[in-house]
């Protein structure tokens, strides 16, 4: 999964012409499994008389300023130069769904390649980390009226129409097409993204990031092949 998305991040670093915005970030699946793992302890932290103070997981400034991931890193702050961030959620432990961050929303929205794996309450249980800890954070790092703007929860959905996957095994490839897809401005292509393609999909991306990794950082790459990218 990592893999995947530093490819997205890498070719947004070169190329961020191709993408719907120059205020996006992409993160790694470390982020949303730290937050998720260290949610408990959040809670039980205590606050300081302003609310101050609670136990936010390791990295997450880093990750606010866009010091991490490491791996093209975009070293932009969240909220003053970021209003969205694509990241891969996993789900019970073993199906991976994909997150759209809307900060000036203040909503999450997520898609998920198999809408019968998972009961809305679980995909609420999956969320709730991110959707409490992200706008108490920002809560606590902004000042004056900004403030006001992370007081309560981040809401979500789960938006159904997305391309299904029937067969087991292949959710975190769709997890990054539709973070690929969305991030490029696209919509998700029934017809392209589907199991009878999915095989095809996955090679071709394992392709890809090899090609990536053993380029030297100077040469020419050149991207024609990937069609959406022309």
């Amino acid at each position: 999964m990592d893999a995947g998305i530093n490819l997205l991040r890498l070719r947004y670093t070169k190329h961020p012409e191709w993408f719907r915005s120059d205020r996006i970030c992409m993160l790694d699946a470390v982020f949303t499994q730290m937050w998720t793992a260290k949610y408990s302890e959040f809670l039980a932290s205590p606050a300081n008389p302003d609310g101050s103070g609670k136990l936010l997981p390791p990295g997450a400034l880093d990750y606010y300023t866009g010091e991490e991931p490491a791996y093209s890193r975009s070293n932009k702050t969240w909220a003053l130069e970021i209003d969205d961030i694509y990241a891969p959620l996993l789900v019970k432990n073993d199906h991976w769904v994909a997150c759209w961050i809307s900060i000036p929303r203040r909503r999450i929205v997520i898609w998920d390649s198999d809408l019968a794996y998972a009961t809305d309450a679980e995909i609420a249980k999956a969320v709730k980390p991110i959707a409490h800890m992200l706008p108490y954070m920002l809560r606590m790092l902004s000042t004056g009226a900004e403030r006001e703007l992370y007081t309560v929860d981040f809401t979500h959905e789960r938006e159904s129409g997305v391309p299904q996957n029937k067969q087991s095994g292949d959710c975190g490839v769709y997890c990054l097409k539709y973070i690929e897809c969305h991030a490029l401005g696209m919509p998700f292509p029934p017809h392209e993204l589907c199991d009878k393609k999915i095989k095809t999909i996955r090679s071709q991306m394992a392709s890809e990031i090899f090609d990536e990794t053993r380029i030297n950082g100077t040469e020419k790459r050149d991207y024609k092949h990937l069609g959406v990218y022309d």
